[in-house]
């Protein structure tokens, strides 16, 4: 031991004597351990195995922090040992403080070093037990049956290293998330499950999980049915008897009374709803039942509880005085004690404010449609004879309209009522009651005795077996069945209730197929035309052994080794029969051989390019589906971008949405399966194209003079607009073809060559461009044919001017005349020339000032 601060975890912290060695004289050391890991919630434990100092005058002191100034646990000297100390301070640290005088020294300590988290949360569970537990979490299981538990844990933070601990209610435990126990007397066990973790401070859960085991009973009151155990047969065609019980019940016009075994389903203390228990001699308020109870053939939904021992379906709210005095017998309807009440559990007189303790109570227990309504009268002193204690209960069960009373204390208290007691039901009349043997008013003491009182008018109950299949094939709870192989068989149970509502309840039964010797073909087999054989072999190595082969049930001729080739086309169910010891065994296997798509030659798939020439467009791939599929049925088609895609059916394009090329021209590879087998395909490749865009030069309107007849028609080259409408475009990829109409441009139709005569004026041409290798390639453009009339030339008078005498030369300003000329007409040039054919052909126009020499 020396001063300081130190972060540990593990190891054990000595004295300064060391493991074997005292401590010394005169010390005074402080040291604190602090943990790795505060921030996660760590701290320190130091657990103390052994302590030893001189007596007041040598001492420790421990403080919950990381120097002296903490809170102190407390001093501790001689052999005050500490213990277990836990830090419960933010930086998870212990701080000790050691003194010593030097009057002597003695063995001094040992303390195991420990850094620990909080508590995680752990919650136990119960998943589930063979056989299954009800909806009530019960387990009902027979006297010595083996039950097995399946429990786990819900961890906040971790499950490593988790233990299971169960207690089985009956002095025995057990270990393990699974585990099993078998009870040798019957009753009701509470069965608990402790899962603690491996965290030093013990973390366990804290939660019941509420299951209790039911051993021992007789069947439960509620719908219920039950195949039996599983079997098994040797031999093809060997038969064995499955038997089913349920619970059989009729309608409740009469009824079976029968003794059970004493296995209360619930408590007789703690139900949730008490009566009052401080007075004597009354009945409950009125309750209601949330489930029709067909009690004499009549729906019962409400409830009386009388403290006396009775209920009653018969209910009046204004009567609260439960009668106490009786001598006759049931079914009576004269005496009140006795005609107020319709089950007797048993009727006597009992005094629930003689104690202290007693409880009187019911409760709605379980879920539709096997609720129950349990009524119990709980250490109940009787009247006069305060010191004996009855307990009794009545459970009515939904849907079987079945009603159990038990019975775990009954005293006869002589001196009263001359000790008279009844169990039993009886009608609201009071003229019709069943009561067990023995049980009917009189003395009598019963301890743990049950009593059950079951509807048995006709039948309400429908009883079926099924096969897998879900067909029936028995009607009768003891079904012979002669399996060729293991079968599991359904038992099914209709109830009808008096209300009309149906509740079926079925469970499983598996016989079992286990023949002397085994016969097993492989899985069933998908393989492709063309593909391998496949080689069955079912050899037992016995020389007794007979061996045949069928297809599709029909035998195979010459088929009878134990090995069999199959090969390509030819699919079927392909089953052997082999015979040894006297049994068959058959086993059967599904040989399929799928078909490989066929892929014909697919065509170039070639488009026009789009508004921005680059030689990229969008491509709608699945255009070329019907293609490519030509008709053939089960067949998956995908598009992709390289043959190992293709071949690995690997990163399909996505055909929803428009491709867009990513070089031009692109192979897109091809995959064509077969949808029953995807491994049957046909792979190819197609060709996208993009061919080159069209760009149109907007031509000059086409201008000329009406020199024919004044009719507004002329003849045009049209040629002469060719060049100038294809710009730098090569003629020898496109054609050029003129219209009169836009429909006609668009469609390539009518074309029309030069020279051609307008037919209006103006007339609008339509140009046509179209590829001649991709003809869906083409634009248009338009312009116009204008045919302007010749102008009117009026004579004009002659222009004349004064000139200079000394060389008889002067200008002439011709214009003047223009408008002369013109008289009046507009948008007309005039040019002068000195001869006529000049003027014709506009040629060496005369210049202003024109003079003449």
């Amino acid at each position: 031991m020396t001063n300081g601060n130190f972060v540990q975890c593990s190891g054990v912290f000595y004295d300064s004597g060391g493991e074997f060695g005292p401590y010394g004289n005169d010390e005074n050391f402080v040291i604190t351990i602090c943990p790795e890991n505060p921030g996660l919630g760590e701290f320190i434990i130091l657990d103390f195995t052994v302590f030893s100092t001189q007596l007041n005058v040598d001492y420790m002191v421990i403080y919950d922090g990381d120097d002296t100034s903490a809170p102190s646990f407390g001093t501790y000297s001689g052999g005050n040992n500490p213990g277990m100390v836990q830090a419960s301070s933010t930086s998870g640290c212990l701080t000790v403080e050691f003194v010593t005088n030097g009057s002597g020294t003695t063995t001094g300590w040992a303390a195991d070093i420990l850094c620990v988290t909080p508590c995680q949360d752990i919650i136990a569970n119960i998943d589930s037990t063979i056989p299954a537990m009800d909806g009530s979490n019960t387990v009902i299981a027979d006297l010595n049956e083996v039950i097995t538990f399946n429990g786990s844990g819900t961890f906040s933070v971790g499950d490593n290293g988790a233990t299971y601990d169960w207690d089985f209610g009956d002095g025995t435990t057990g270990t393990g998330a699974t585990t099993t126990h078998a009870y040798g007397t019957a009753g009701l066990y509470p069965v608990t499950l402790v899962v603690t973790d491996t965290n030093p401070l013990g973390c366990s859960s804290t939660n019941i999980i509420n299951l209790t085991a039911q051993v021992g009973a007789s069947y439960p009151g509620n719908p219920y049915v039950d195949a039996g155990d599983d079997v098994s047969v040797n031999c093809s065609g060997e038969c064995v008897d499955i038997e089913a019980g349920f619970l059989d019940i009729g309608e409740t016009n009469t009824y079976r009374v029968d003794e059970i075994v004493f296995v209360p389903p619930f408590p007789f203390d703690g139900l949730s709803n008490s009566m009052n228990t401080n007075s004597d001699d009354l009945w409950s308020d009125v309750g209601n039942l949330p489930f029709d109870f067909c009690f004499f053939t009549q729906i019962e939904t409400l409830f009386q509880v009388g403290s006396n021992g009775l209920i009653r379906f018969d209910v009046d709210a204004s009567d609260n005085g439960n009668a106490w005095a009786f001598t006759e017998s049931l079914p009576n309807n004269s005496n009140p004690s006795l005609g107020e009440g319709n089950v007797f559990t048993p009727v006597h007189d009992i005094n629930p404010a003689a104690g202290n303790a007693e409880e009187i109570a019911w409760e709605i227990i379980g879920t539709a449609p096997n609720r129950v309504l349990a009524v119990s009268f709980y250490n109940v002193p009787m009247f006069s004879c305060t010191t004996m204690l009855a307990s009794h209960m009545a459970v009515f069960y939904e849907t079987t309209n079945v009603i159990d009373i038990y019975i775990k204390d009954k005293p006869t208290c002589t001196t009263w009522n001359s000790g008279n007691a009844a169990v039993g039901i009886q009608n609201d009349a009071g003229t019709t009651a069943f009561v067990p043997p023995g049980r009917n008013t009189g003395q009598w003491t019963a301890t743990d005795e049950a009593w059950r009182f079951t509807p048995d008018g006709p039948s309400v109950v429908d009883f079926t077996w099924l096969d897998p299949d879900g067909n029936v094939v028995g009607t009768d709870p003891v079904l012979t069945v002669c399996p060729t192989q293991t079968t599991d068989y359904t038992a099914v149970v209709n109830y009808t209730n008096c209300n009309g509502d149906v509740v079926t309840v079925t469970d499983d039964v598996t016989v079992e197929y286990i023949p002397p010797f085994d016969v097993q073909l492989e899985e069933d087999i998908d393989l492709c035309v063309g593909g391998e054989d496949v080689n069955l072999d079912v050899d037992i190595n016995s020389d007794t052994a007979i061996y045949q082969w069928s297809l599709d049930g029909v035998e195979m001729v010459g088929e009878t080794n134990p090995t069999l080739t199959v090969s390509t086309p030819n699919s079927g169910t392909y089953s052997v029969l082999v015979n040894d010891q006297g049994c068959d065994v058959i086993d059967d296997i599904i040989i399929t051989y799928h078909d490989i798509p066929v892929i014909q030659n697919i065509d170039l798939y070639r488009l026009c390019d789009d508004v921005v020439l680059d030689d990229f467009t969008d491509f709608d791939l699945s255009i070329k589906d019907t293609e490519i599929t030509n008709g053939q049925a089960d067949v998956t088609l995908t598009y992709h971008l390289s043959q190992d895609d293709a071949d690995n059916n690997a990163n399909p394009i996505d055909t929803t949405v428009p491709f867009t090329n990513t070089v031009n021209p692109q192979l897109v590879y091809v995959r064509l399966g077969n949808t029953l087998n995807p491994n049957c395909y046909a792979s190819s490749t197609f060709e996208i194209l993009v061919d080159s865009g069209i760009v149109l030069e907007q031509p000059e309107d086409m201008v000329d003079c009406d020199r024919t007849g004044d009719d507004g028609a002329e003849l045009f080259n049209l040629d002469i607009q060719t060049p100038i409408i294809m710009g730098v475009q090569d003629p020898a990829e496109f054609t050029l073809t003129y219209h009169t109409s836009q429909a006609d441009a668009e469609t390539n139709s009518n074309a029309i060559v030069a020279p051609y005569e307008n037919i209006s004026n103006p007339q609008t041409i339509w140009a046509r461009v179209e590829n001649n290798v991709n003809t869906l390639c083409f634009e248009y453009i338009s312009f116009d044919l204008i045919v302007n009339p010749l102008p009117t030339i009026f004579a004009p008078t002659a222009l004349e001017v004064c000139y200079d005498i000394t060389d008889d030369i002067t200008d002439f300003t011709l214009s003047d005349k223009t408008s002369e000329i013109l008289g009046g007409q507009t948008n007309i040039n005039v040019s002068f020339h000195e001869t006529q054919l000049d003027a014709e052909d506009n040629l060496s126009p005369l210049a202003e000032p024109y003079n003449i020499p």
